[in-house]
């Protein structure tokens, strides 16, 4: 089954001294993409909790929010030594460069480092918090996977439905096909016709030259390997959920196939409008493909 890369879960982990909030979002990227937003004491738990996210994600752009209450640990500290470190250059500037006015308070405590917290958390403490963060990490990648399962359900059935839509359109253009030859014999005989009224004609050699119109508008290949690329498309739907670099290869494979159908056909004016009609409509339906796959894991 195939996961899309859009997603969002929260979880929460209550404990008698503490609370832990775990928020996953997760959009569109080429490569697997992640950042961390989490409070400075838990710092030292994030390359853990990387490779928590690597083990339920392979491809996409994630943001792990995590948050930390502890209601024994609301009270703030001054820096009093950095405080007056600034507060002291604050007044020498003032003096230098003949300023009025006293050092702005509130600039002061917006200063990195002068407000600390007073909340140091143990080893013991922390140990306890890595494990409700385990827990509480694993339920948010669950929930997530499981909300990017359903979308890509979806995105499943409306590729497949296009597929089958291709596959269509290939038969049809491959009927018209098989009538290139007898258009090529018609256009030669006229022609040979209009050039040399009613001289005779060798059967043979007019059969050669029929063969070497029709190969130059041949587009059997191109078909046969249009059908080899939806067949693995296909495949891929059903036996892996980490496909959406591989289908992108693929669709620009079809795109590409569908290019040379158009430029092959136009020197076959009797079926040229309705197979570059069908072509276009090809391309069409392979540029809505592609749109989807965007968004596939």
């Amino acid at each position: 089954m195939i996961r899309s890369m859009t997603g969002y879960s929260r979880a929460r982990s209550e404990e008698a001294d503490f609370s832990l909030g775990v928020g996953v979002k997760s959009v569109n990227h080429r490569f697997l993409d992640l950042q961390f937003r989490m409070p400075a004491e838990l710092a030292s738990l994030e390359p853990l909790l990387r490779r928590s996210v690597k083990d339920h994600i392979t491809r996409g752009h994630v943001e792990v929010s995590i948050t930390l209450e502890r209601p024994g640990a609301a009270e703030l500290k001054l820096d009093r030594k950095l405080l007056d470190a600034y507060v002291r250059a604050c007044r020498e500037l003032r003096a230098e460069l003949e300023f009025g006015g006293d050092p702005d308070l509130v600039a002061l405590l917006r200063i990195p480092g002068v407000i600390a917290s007073n909340g140091e958390i143990s080893e013991e403490e922390l140990v306890r918090i890595q494990k409700a963060l385990e827990g509480a990490m694993e339920k948010s990648l669950e929930t997530l996977n499981e909300m990017r399962a359903s979308e890509g359900a979806v995105l499943e059935q409306d590729i497949r439905s296009r597929l089958a839509r291709l596959e269509e359109l290939r038969k049809g253009i491959a009927k018209l096909a098989r009538r290139i030859p007898k258009y090529a014999q018609q256009r030669l005989e006229k022609r040979l016709q209009e050039l040399l009224g009613a001289v005779h004609v060798d059967q043979a050699r007019l059969a050669q030259e029929v063969a070497y119109l029709a190969s130059r508008s041949d587009i059997s290949e191109e078909l046969t390997r249009f059908q080899s690329h939806l067949i693995q498309t296909r495949r891929l739907l059903s036996e892996s959920h980490e496909v959406g670099k591989k289908l992108d290869f693929l669709l620009q494979e079809l795109n590409r196939e569908a290019n040379t159908l158009l430029s092959k056909i136009s020197d076959v004016p009797e079926i040229g409008a309705e197979v570059g009609r069908q072509a276009i409509e090809m391309k069409s339906e392979i540029e809505k493909l592609r749109e989807q796959v965007q968004n596939i894991e």
